[in-house]
């Protein structure tokens, strides 16, 4: 698995509000911010305030991967567009809330500096082993504006093939075109910051029946119509197919996963 941390701050730094970018596929490596003061990724709601019993840190919902794949790897082409404006990251703290009716949740805001310091010490060349000890350092940083007692990461991720969080992918040789929305959660301890339950946000039953018949790509995902591919990666945000399509999985599988992932971890 990629270092998320890295992955995610590559895309953000990538990103302007609304253009897109044709590159090669990434690599695991931290880019340099393309500009020299950090900008605030911030939630489109005020600051909350209050007491906190779990706290939402989602990484998911501002870029959109328009992947172009090649008969082999090297080949492939990647374009990352920003759909900041489909609220995303605001939708999966909505599906925090809905699975922990009762609970005080509040989104922990960061910048992409704060996204940056994950792991900070650590040399790039071990980027690629370094991801779980990047997301807790990640929490423990942003923990020092809100207390919370549990910490609830939500990240993009990749699954069984070659797609990588949430996009639409297109296969060479008329073959499919798949849109996708695949994400991982991770719930950590607020006091020990210990890592008490982690599983892949799923629409289906984890088991080798259901990933042959309805998971091929390891994650949630639909095969759409070779149309529906975007001939400029720059028309996807205002594609409402893909849209909905990307905020319907994203529902389901967190709807699916939450509830069950939660109450574990609550009782350990």
């Amino acid at each position: 698995m990629t270092n998320v941390l890295a992955a995610a701050l590559v895309s953000y730094t990538l990103l302007s509000p609304t253009g897109a970018q044709v590159q090669p596929a990434p690599k695991i490596e931290l880019a340099r911010p393309a500009v020299r003061k950090p900008a605030i990724v911030t939630p489109s709601a005020p600051v909350e305030s209050g007491p906190c019993q779990i706290g939402v840190i989602p990484i998911v919902g501002i870029v959109f991967m328009v992947e172009k794949f090649g008969p082999v790897t090297f080949l492939d082409r990647y374009s990352r567009v920003s759909v900041a404006a489909w609220g995303l990251d605001d939708l999966v703290v909505s599906r925090v809330r809905a699975a922990s009716p009762g609970s005080p949740v509040r989104r922990i805001p960061f910048t992409r500096e704060e996204l940056k310091s994950g792991g900070r010490d650590q040399p790039r060349l071990f980027a690629s082993y370094r991801m779980a000890s990047d997301i807790e350092n990640f929490v423990r940083l942003l923990a020092t504006k809100v207390r919370c007692e549990r910490y609830v990461v939500v990240h993009r991720h990749g699954g069984s093939q070659r797609e990588f969080g949430i996009g639409i992918s297109q296969y060479p040789l008329n073959g499919p075109t798949h849109l996708f929305a695949m994400t991982y959660i991770r719930v950590y301890d607020g006091a020990t910051f210990s890592l008490i339950g982690e599983a892949a946000a799923l629409t289906t039953e984890d088991t080798f029946a259901e990933r042959l018949m309805h998971n091929s790509l390891g994650g949630p995902s639909m095969q759409v119509d070779q149309a529906a591919f975007p001939e400029k990666p720059a028309d996807v945000p205002n594609n409402p197919l893909l849209r909905d399509g990307v905020r319907t999985m994203l529902t389901k599988s967190l709807d699916k996963t939450l509830p069950g992932l939660l109450q574990r971890a609550s009782q350990r």
